[in-house]
């Protein structure tokens, strides 16, 4: 593959990574929204379907990683592991485009940085909240018994559970 076909090919896969980042940044505000309203079912869904979306990324981040190598053989830059703004350097006006797709995935890889961080305050907030609800009933659940087996806790002739009646 040429050199302009290997980085229009590139700024493909840059768009693609750019347009994943969109639905992930809707899948984790679907999560967070999930969390606030306690719907575990919805909650369930989002994380299934951002799984889908990491294995995605992946698999074009792997893509882009081997297009970016081929592109810097091609331009003879030595560098094991190019950067997308070092190719855009050595392409000089060619790689305008390039440039323009770089800028585009980082924007929407910061906005999907900045929502996981909210979902994982708010989350660990909920979680911290559970816990000390979780906490308060353990604490609630070791005050002695009010009653027991035989009734009343220190009732005097129901020992064993049976009621004994005494005569006067």
């Amino acid at each position: 593959m040429s050199t302009e076909g290997a980085v229009s090919r590139l700024v493909e896969v840059l768009e693609s990574e750019a347009d994943l980042y969109v639905e992930m940044r809707t899948v984790l505000q679907q999560e967070l929204d999930s969390i606030a309203k306690l719907d575990v079912t919805e909650l369930e869904s989002a994380v299934r379907a951002k799984e889908t979306l990491v294995v995605e990324a992946r698999l074009l981040e792997e893509g882009r990683q081997a297009l970016a190598k081929e592109v810097a053989e091609d331009l003879d830059v030595d560098d094991d592991e190019p950067t997308l703004s070092r190719l855009g350097e050595a392409l000089g006006t060619r790689g305008r485009s390039l440039r323009g797709a770089q800028a585009r995935l980082a924007a929407r890889v910061g906005a999907v940085r900045a929502l996981r961080a909210i979902n994982n305050a708010f989350a660990g907030e909920s979680l911290a909240q559970v816990q000390a609800t979780l906490s308060l009933l353990g604490r609630l659940a070791t005050v002695d018994a009010t009653y027991g087996p035989g009734g009343p806790a220190g009732t005097p002739g129901a020992e064993g559970g049976r009621l004994v009646r005494r005569s006067a």
